[in-house]
């Protein structure tokens, strides 16, 4: 089990560093989970996310998201 925060939205300018689960199997309705992790593997904790909040969901894909200093 991999340990990650799911972020809201309209909080993620408060991080430096977090990740993006954009769920893209409707391509007119993309979803996007944010979430922060400690974790190496990126692809790993997505599938623990996409298994427990959207378990229907086939496609998607991990963006990360680093802030400019």
């Amino acid at each position: 089990m991999s340990t990650y925060k799911l972020v809201e939205k309209h909080a993620i300018e408060h991080h430096n560093e977090y990740y993006e689960v954009r769920i893209t199997q409707d391509d007119e309705h993309p979803e996007s989970l944010f979430f922060t992790t400690n974790e190496e593997n990126l692809e790993d904790v997505a599938a623990d996310i996409i298994a427990e909040q959207k378990p229907g969901a086939k496609h998607w894909t991990v963006i990360p998201h680093h802030k400019d200093s």
